[in-house]
This record gives structure tokens, C-alpha cells and sequence, in this order.
């Protein structure tokens, strides 16, 4: 437990030595095994702990570390190996008597028309729909659900490319899906003094594109015989291999309380501390100790459960888009501190989200005496966190965590196909409370600009001998354009408001700051210097960063952009231009000029974040233009195609990219 250990992170401000990997595509630095080795060899580190991303699972990276004299931290190679195919883990553990699901395994990386043909029928069997994987790695990737046997070859196909550059592996097979189902998994530990161990379940059935987005210990749907019965099963799956060190065994739990073997992960968890706060074990020096050869301690043998842990992923994309990932600079990145709530980020302020890795931002877990309140708490700090600079699924988690069906427990892997996204991920704030977030940073915009006047700084905003017309301002945001009217009296007060043409005359204007503006809402306009009586007082932080303005309030957030006065002629695209919505490689044209095109067709993919995004037509139409081929490294905003609608001449087409 003393080795020094290197510790391969997105964030480098804890580490004591940093070695930097030269590249930007997963493929040029962390699946580089030579590069990780002497990244080991030049720090003098003597152990490497692998994480839980790209080579943890990686049997040949274990082995490359052990040849190198290193000490793994994770099982031995010849576990990971035998685990690491799902298709083989499987085999095996219905060799040993824990039930799986039936299974087709894709010959050569499942692409062409011949690996279809040659699975047809044995496919078929299984009953439609059914569900593509990829057989090494995890995280969702090389993932696709499957209607009809029509969409089988594509399917297979876009699974193998996304398996292949995530894992380096494309190898894909096919079995049943499971129709609301939930999604159940057991932390196991083993050391190499022959103690085999369950940390009882987590729960991880809310996911979207089948990766879990909130996970949580215990199960609501585990009663003490379920647990049991799955706990046994780990720990048979544990020595059935010979597994050492911590692990993950993944089952599917059907509607009729059967489950079933999915896989073993051979590593640490991205949802382990939930598990880690109900039994008060810290994983990581678990790890460690087994690694130096170190029995597990009495406290592991004789573990048990206290509370209830929540997590949830939060995650730079757009629950509203389909998910679409979201890269940028983070201006502010704040969780509130509470107690119960912990933080685990890879981010700070000024950190750059980058389109080349995973665009998981941090966890947040919350732990307390029951889940209904740590659902509350989980909630709370994630409403008043302030992500600044990229979209984030904030309001879709917050929303998840306050929905009836969650508290209640009556969750499965088809909670977010019940429910959708787009509603779930709306603002927190609601439209009128918007239209006050405009308010506040209007009137922060105008505080900023009188705080930096050169001359007669002191004198209020518009303010003249002979008053005229108010000032005006507009900012466009969740709800379009709204135009703002303001104006100040000789002492500073604000005495005219009105929102879209609108007399705001229940709204009152406590104190206005560049990045704070308490308004009184109810309470009436001030007079001679005092608000009205009544109303509440409301306070709002403002953040102005480039273009944007971020508004935070108790009542949710919003961010905005400032409408230019004066734009610049040809700054705006032409109706039926499709861009790009994010930065990456494109994999993919499916159209050329000239091709009629129906609503929802995919005419361009992109590569980005270790997946796939599509960008899809918004109406049907004709080709006009196609600016991009496959292999090209586009910047977000790119012009990719322009589709001129059917019975018109030009397409009123999606300036954000269409649904991707």
C-alpha cells in the first residue's frame, strides 16, 4: 500500500509529476501502452492503478505492466483475458450454472452483407427486437437496438466502427431484448489469500443509449432473498475465474424477478462510491492493499449496508438534441458543498471540454439515512450548481430525481424511453421565471457597462436633464428573442420596466451589480428611492463570458446571448444549410447532390467523444449542396450539407444542425 502509484487522469492539479501524452484521439495516448509504460518508467513509479476507462480492461496492458516489473492494480491478466470477451465470459459462466441470455455471435467485426446472411435466421430466432454489443469494453459503446430485420446490417456495421475505436475491437453479437428490465450489478472483491467477497448490489437501470447516467445502493427492487441469490451468484462467477482485486458483476433483472449474467467488469467502477458510502470502505485502498499482497481487512469480511447512496453523471451534452454532446470552455464550474454530498470532477474553472475523450464532466453523490432523502439532496445540490460555458444534463438529473416514478423505485432501462428526454432536460425555470433571468442580466449588462465608463461613470445609466424614451436592450434564449425597456432616475432608481412591450410594474429593482441583481417580484416599482411593499425579494448572479450571459437563481438558470445592434451583413446562414453541431471526424456521407431526401434521414455522422452522432434531414427535400466527405476533421458550426425543401425553392432548414 506504500508503492507509489500512477494514477492516469484527465486532471493533472493534485499530481506530483505529469507526463504529458502528445496526441488528441484516444487511439494516439491513453490506448498507447508503450507511451503509459514509460510514462511509469520516467516518474519511478512501481505500480500502476488503471482507472476505469480505455486500457483497464485491457489484458495485454496488465500483462505489458507485470513483464515491465510494475504492479497492476486489478485483477490478474489471465482474468481480464478470460473476461474480456463477453461472448466467452458468458459461455463460461452458463458452464458454471448462472443463468444467461441466448446469444449470436457475429462472425469477422460484424460488417457486409455476408455477416448478416450468415446470422439471419439464428437471429431471427431470438425474437425481435433485439440488442447489438460489443464484445470487449462497456460504457454503452458499440450499442444499438435493433426493431426490424431490415435495420440489422447498419446496426451491426455503426456498432463494429464504435467498438473498434473505443476498444480496438469490433467484434460484435447479438442477443433478445429484454423489455423493461432493470439493470442490476454486484461489486465483488477477492484477494490472493482465498477470501471472496460480495459489497452487495447497485442499481444502474436509468441509462441513455445504455449508459447509466444515476446509479444508486441499494436496489429499491433487491429484497434480502433477491440479495442474496445475487450475491451468491457474484461470488461464483468470483471463483469461477479466479478473480482478484475489485470487480463488477453485471445481471440483468427481468420483470419476473429471474435474472440473468451480462458481464464482468474487470475493474473499478465509475459508480463505486455509492458503494463505498453505504459501507463506509474506501475501494481505492482496498485496491491497493490486495495489490501489495495484503489480506482484506476484518471490516471488508464483515461489511453491511448503512443508508442510501445516490449518483448521477453529469455530463457536458444536450438531453433535448438527442443527446448531443456539448464541448467548450468551462467558465465556472461550482457544485455547492453539503452535507452528504460529494464531488467527484474532472473539471474546474477554465477547463476546456474537449471532443476527443468521454464528455462525462463529474459524479455527484449524495448519502443519507433514506433514498427519498438523498434523492432530495442529490437534487438540491445539483439545482444550485453553476455550469457555466457548456450544456450539461443539470436539469434532466434534478428532474429524474424529483419524478414520482423514481421515488417510488419503479424504475428500468426504459424509463427514459417512457419518458422523454426532451421533457425531462426542458429548464428548470420555467418561461416567466426566464423572462425575469432576461431582466437580470440586462440590467447587470448596463451595471457593467456604467462601472467601466471613462468619464461620468458615477451619473446612472441613461439618465437625462429632459427624460425621453427608456433604453433597450435583448438577449435571445430558450424562449427566442425578448426585448427589454428600462430607465433610471437622477438617483439611480429604476422607474420604467417593461418586458416585450410589456409594463412590469409588479417588479422592482432592489440593487443591480455586474454580477448580481435582486429584483422584488409582486412588490410594485420603486418610488422616490423605496420598493414598493410586499412581494419577494429575488437574487440573481450574472456571469457575462464572450457571447453568453449565465444567470443563476434559486428558481433555475438560463444562459442567454445579447442581441448585436448592429450585425454584420452575411453573418447569417441561408435557409436549409445543415452544420455541423459539434467538432469531430466525419465517418459517414450517405447523400449526394441531387438525392431526394424524406424527414429524419441520416445524411452525415460524426465522430465525436468516443461516439457517433448523426446528423439527420429536418424535412424532406433535394440535396443541394454537400460540403464535406468522409475522413474530414470538421469544427463545430461547419457547413456539412443544404437541402432545398420540397415545393419551394429553398429549405427553411435547422441553422443548429437538425436532430444528431
Amino acid at each position: 500500500a506504500d508503492a507509489i502509484g500512477l494514477y492516469i487522469v484527465s486532471g493533472v492539479a493534485q499530481a506530483d509529476d505529469v507526463v504529458r501524452l502528445h496526441g488528441t484521439s484516444p487511439a494516439e495516448t491513453y490506448l498507447r501502452v508503450d507511451l503509459l509504460l514509460d510514462a511509469a518508467r520516467r516518474t519511478g513509479a512501481d505500480a500502476v492503478h488503471p482507472g476505469y476507462g480505455f486500457l483497464s480492461e485491457d489484458a495485454g496492458f496488465a500483462r505489458a505492466c507485470v513483464a515491465a516489473g510494475l504492479v497492476f492494480v486489478g485483477p490478474p491478466p489471465e482474468v481480464i483475458e478470460a473476461m474480456g470477451s463477453k461472448l466467452a465470459a458468458k459461455a463460461m459462466m452458463a458452464a458454471a450454472g448462472v443463468p444467461v441470455l441466448p446469444t449470436v455471435e457475429i462472425p469477422g467485426t460484424g460488417t457486409g452483407d455476408g455477416a448478416v446472411s450468415a446470422v439471419a435466421d439464428a437471429v431471427a430466432a431470438l425474437g425481435w427486437p433485439v440488442l447489438v454489443k460489443a464484445s470487449a469494453g462497456g460504457g454503452g459503446r458499440g450499442m444499438r437496438v435493433v426493431e426490424v430485420p431490415d435495420a440489422l446490417g447498419e446496426a451491426l456495421a455503426s456498432a463494429a466502427r464504435e467498438a473498434s475505436s473505443a476498444f480496438g475491437d469490433g467484434t460484435v453479437f447479438v442477443e433478445p431484448y429484454v423489455s423493461r428490465p432493470r439493470h442490476v450489478e454486484v461489486q465483488i472483491f477477492g484477494d490472493t489469500h482465498g477470501n471472496v467477497v460480495h459489497l452487495f448490489e447497485r442499481e444502474c437501470s436509468i441509462q441513455r443509449r445504455h449508459q447509466k447516467i444515476v446509479e444508486e445502493s441499494p436496489s429499491p427492487a433487491v429484497t434480502p432473498e433477491l440479495r442474496a441469490a445475487l450475491g451468491g451468484a457474484a461470488i461464483t462467477v468470483a471463483r469461477t475465474i479466479g478473480y482478484v482485486n475489485a470487480g463488477t458483476v453485471e445481471f440483468l433483472l427481468l420483470p419476473d424477478g429471474r435474472f440473468a449474467f451480462l458481464e464482468v467488469n474487470t475493474r473499478l467502477q465509475v459508480e463505486h462510491p455509492v458503494t463505498e458510502l453505504v459501507t463506509g470502505l474506501d475501494l481505492v485502498r482496498l485496491q491497493l492493499l490486495v495489490a501489495d499482497g495484503i489480506a482484506l481487512p476484518i471490516e471488508v469480511l464483515e461489511a453491511g449496508v448503512t443508508g442510501h447512496a445516490i449518483e448521477v453523471r453529469l455530463y457536458a451534452e444536450d438531453a433535448t438534441r438527442a443527446w448531443q454532446p456539448s464541448a467548450g470552455r468551462l467558465s465556472r464550474f461550482s457544485v455547492p458543498a453539503s452535507a452528504g454530498v460529494r464531488v467527484d470532477s474532472g473539471v474546474e474553472d477554465g477547463s476546456e471540454v474537449s471532443v476527443h475523450y468521454d464528455p462525462m464532466l463529474a459524479k455527484v453523490i449524495a448519502h443519507a439515512p433514506t433514498r427519498r432523502e438523498a434523492a432530495r439532496a442529490l437534487a438540491g445540490a445539483l439545482e444550485r450548481a453553476k455550469l457555466h460555458g457548456v450544456t450539461t444534463n443539470r436539469d434532466l438529473l434534478v428532474r429524474i430525481l424529483r419524478h414520482p416514478e423514481f421515488l417510488a423505485g419503479d424504475i428500468d432501462t426504459g424509463f427514459l424511453v417512457r419518458h422523454d428526454p426532451a421533457v425531462l432536460g426542458a429548464p428548470l425555470a420555467d418561461a416567466s421565471t426566464r423572462r425575469l433571468h432576461v431582466v437580470a442580466a440586462v440590467l447587470a449588462a448596463q451595471a457593467e457597462r456604467r462601472a467601466h465608463a471613462p468619464v461620468l461613470g458615477a451619473i446612472p445609466s441613461g439618465w437625462r436633464n429632459n427624460p425621453s424614451v427608456p433604453q433597450t436592450c435583448a438577449y435571445t434564449g430558450p424562449d427566442g428573442r425578448v426585448d427589454v425597456a428600462y430607465q433610471f432616475d437622477r438617483t439611480g432608481t429604476c422607474t420604467h420596466l417593461a418586458v416585450d412591450g410589456e409594463e412590469r410594474d409588479d417588479v422592482a429593482v432592489e440593487s443591480c451589480t455586474p454580477d448580481a441583481v435582486i429584483l422584488r417580484v409582486g412588490g410594485g416599482l420603486c418610488v422616490d428611492g423605496a420598493p414598493g411593499v410586499g412581494g419577494v425579494s429575488r437574487r440573481y448572479e450574472v456571469e457575462r463570458a464572450g457571447p453568453l450571459t449565465f444567470v443563476d437563481g434559486a428558481d433555475g438558470a438560463t444562459v442567454l446571448t445579447e442581441v448585436e445592434r448592429f450585425p454584420l451583413p452575411g453573418t447569417q446562414l441561408a435557409a436549409g444549410a445543415l452544420v455541423a453541431p459539434l467538432p469531430g471526424t466525419v465517418v459517414k456521407v450517405t447523400v449526394a447532390v441531387g438525392d431526394p431526401v424524406a424527414a429524419g434521414d441520416t445524411l452525415v455522422a460524426i465522430e465525436a467523444m468516443k461516439m457517433e452522432h448523426e446528423v439527420r434531414a429536418p424535412s424532406g427535400g433535394t440535396v443541394a449542396e454537400v460540403h464535406v466527405v468522409a475522413g474530414e476533421q470538421v469544427e463545430a458550426g461547419r457547413l456539412l450539407v443544404v437541402i432545398h425543401e420540397l415545393g419551394g425553392d429553398e429549405a427553411g432548414g435547422d441553422e443548429s444542425g437538425g436532430d444528431s
